[in-house]
């Protein structure tokens, strides 16, 4: 049995790669030395794939069906060149709910391709109400490795073999109502502690639009690292001990000259969060075709 404790789900399987890392640790340590024997993590961190087989991209001979099927295996891609310990997809996965079963099977086929524990939430594309892609969506069947953060009040994943736990909450509506940032749990010391969450970072939440996420929630949130979506290009909205980035869209077409990126993030017990980027898609290669969202605005990233 897998030693991961996820709520509300329980996964079984075989154990995880470095499954033996927190078992070699001397006992006995007080809480600063534990916090400073903890293990490194590399982190990739991505969002607004926006999958849709109907969208209609040029043909190409690579086998993909569209930009996003090539940049989401490009993701997977940089997940396995880094060695990432996680992979974190902080909303909008799918372009809309009516998205058919061929789109869920593509990202079955290449999360099946990962060992390390993967953790999703849904964005405002690809919410998580009645009709919703994801009760379609089977987590078990790429592996138990795979975590879908699906409850609206929040839900953790903990990983105590790399002393990491992560928060999330599912979107039901894209709304004024919907607070992404509501909820974090309090901070488990001597953990990593990492949050999703997908909306639009603002001072305030009166007269911002919908899913707002406040600043003065981020600095209070209490995670070491919270990866946002919603935005398609990157952007750095850290508060206080905590850093938040936007990853940006790895669909350059999505995203204007400054986005085709996923954020590869290192926690270090020593030297703290560090962000860096990987180049997924360009957008000169990707500018002969419409985008499937209609108009959007390339300088903040955001579609209408």
């Amino acid at each position: 049995m897998s030693s991961w404790r996820t709520s509300p789900v329980q996964p079984s399987g075989s154990q995880p790669r470095w499954r033996n890392r927190r078992q070699q640790r001397q006992p006995h340590f007080s809480a600063e030395e534990e916090r400073h024997s903890m293990q490194s993590l590399t982190i990739v961190h991505t969002s607004d794939v926006h999958l849709d087989s109907r969208a209609g991209d040029p043909p190409k001979e690579d086998g993909f069906r569209s930009r996003a099927e090539r940049a989401f295996s490009g993701v997977v891609d940089v997940a396995l060149a880094e060695d990432a310990d996680i992979l974190l997809i902080a909303g909008d996965l799918f372009d809309n709910n009516r998205v058919d079963d061929s789109n869920i099977e593509f990202v079955y086929a290449q999360l099946a391709r990962l060992s390390c524990p993967v953790a999703m939430i849904p964005g405002n594309h690809d919410v998580h109400d009645q009709r919703s892609v994801w009760n379609r969506f089977d987590f078990g069947a790429c592996g138990n490795h795979v975590h879908g953060l699906m409850s609206h009040e929040g839900s953790t994943v903990d990983l105590p073999d790399i002393d990491a736990r992560i928060w999330g909450k599912a979107m039901l509506e894209h709304a004024p109502e919907n607070y992404p940032l509501e909820g974090v749990p309090d901070r488990r010391e001597t953990w990593w502690n990492i949050g999703m969450a997908h909306g639009q970072v603002c001072e305030r939440r009166i007269g911002w639009g919908s899913s707002p996420i406040t600043s003065e929630e981020i600095l209070a949130s209490g995670l070491d690292y919270l990866a946002l979506g919603h935005v398609h290009v990157h952007a750095d909205h850290s508060e206080g001990d905590t850093v938040a980035h936007y990853c940006g869209s790895p669909v350059a077409h999505y995203a204007g000259s400054e986005g085709g990126k996923v954020a590869l993030v290192t926690l270090c017990p020593d030297n703290g969060v560090e962000v860096a980027h990987r180049q997924i898609s360009q957008w000169g290669e990707e500018r002969d075709a419409p985008s499937p969202h209609g108009a959007f605005n390339v300088v903040a990233g955001v579609p209408f």
